[in-house]
């Protein structure tokens, strides 16, 4: 449902994290919805004013979760989850599991913002120096090799004329791309991109499969709130829909919904969809059989939680080595085109 504002920014994991936190603690305590907003927000100076109009609503009437959605500033993830907490009546718990998710969040950004900015600078400053040394330096050896009658070394030229070409074409290489990324933007806002996007990140096996764990985890943590509190697989599988974020993964988990209320088995209804590793449909069908199905989701939900935090660990580790590793190709590449015409104009003088 439209809120009253939508905004494509939202608020840093941090301060998602400290709401989500210290709601949870007021409502364990026995405070009511309502007056536990309203107390989170008087010493809240990010989402202040937000919380009171929240508080505000909930006493009107509205639900907790569609007073957030109303805010336009709370992420999609976060009200769903709440959503689910009203309906399992386990909000406390995912309020709990909401600021550990954002915590998480906000830690994983700072290691990759500190693993990205050191790199990052050295590709300009790299960049810059290859570029004058091939379109200015590497010319004026050339000059000079050529009155003394000396040929230019063949790694030297090439990269002389490969910079000359970057300076005269630099326009261009910078509004393609800016172009590219452009139409890119437009076509992924579209029906049919955004379709193309969520299917591609449900299947792809990049990053270690990183996107199928995210979807892992949002769907057995769904699962887990509402078979421990007396849904049926049906329900978790709609709830688990609304929060899972990707409009493919959805529509699947709705296929499967339906082959269940048709009579099908769940694991043979979880084959059908195709979106789920064999490691999920195997402890979904031990949980099945055993009637430890809430147990082994809440089990898939750590599991895949802990898969998706390592992973992206992973990754972040592995950027700056490999990015200061070509790098120091590229230099290693770019002194040896400098040193060989200074040894060709020193043999020649000699």
């Amino acid at each position: 449902m439209i809120g009253r504002r939508s905004t494509a920014k939202y608020p840093p994991p941090a301060q998602l994290a400290w709401f989500c936190y210290r709601f949870a603690v007021a409502f364990k305590a026995g405070i009511p919805v309502a007056d536990a907003v309203h107390l989170v927000a008087q010493d809240d100076e990010y989402f202040g004013d937000h919380l009171a109009r929240i508080s505000h609503d909930i006493q009107a009437g509205i639900r907790f979760h569609q007073a957030l959605s109303n805010q336009g500033i709370f992420p999609p993830y976060l009200v769903g989850m709440v959503k689910v907490g009203e309906r399992t009546g386990t909000l406390d718990k995912v309020m709990e599991s909401l600021a550990a998710h954002y915590e998480h969040e906000d830690y994983l950004r700072h290691e990759l913002r500190d693993a990205l900015t050191y790199p990052l600078i050295l590709v300009i400053m790299v960049a810059a120096v290859v570029l004058v040394i091939t379109s200015k330096i590497l010319p004026v050896f050339g000059g000079i090799l050529s009155d003394a009658g000396v040929h230019m070394p063949a790694v030297a030229t090439a990269l002389m004329h490969l910079g000359i070409f970057l300076l005269n074409k630099l326009g261009w290489l910078v509004g393609i791309p800016l172009a590219g990324g452009m139409v890119f933007w437009a076509w992924k806002a579209t029906a049919s991109g955004k379709e193309a996007i969520d299917r591609f990140k449900a299947r792809t096996g990049l990053l270690d499969g990183l996107f199928s764990k995210v979807y892992m985890a949002r769907i057995s943590t769904v699962m887990w709130y509402a078979l421990e509190s007396g849904l049926d697989v049906a329900s978790a599988l709609e709830m688990a829909a609304q929060v899972v974020g990707n409009g493919y993964v959805a529509r699947q988990l709705d296929r499967s919904r339906q082959l269940i209320q048709q009579g099908m088995d769940l694991v043979q209804s979880f084959d059908a969809a195709g979106i789920f590793p064999s490691t999920f449909v195997n402890m979904v069908r031990i949980g099945h059989k055993t009637g430890e199905l809430p147990s082994m989701a809440q089990k898939l939900a750590g599991l895949y939680q802990e898969q998706v935090y390592r992973t992206l660990q992973s990754t972040v580790s592995r950027i700056e080595p490999a990015l200061v590793s070509v790098l120091s190709v590229v230099m290693g590449i770019v002194l040896i085109a400098v040193v060989l015409p200074l040894i060709s104009i020193i043999t020649k003088i000699g």
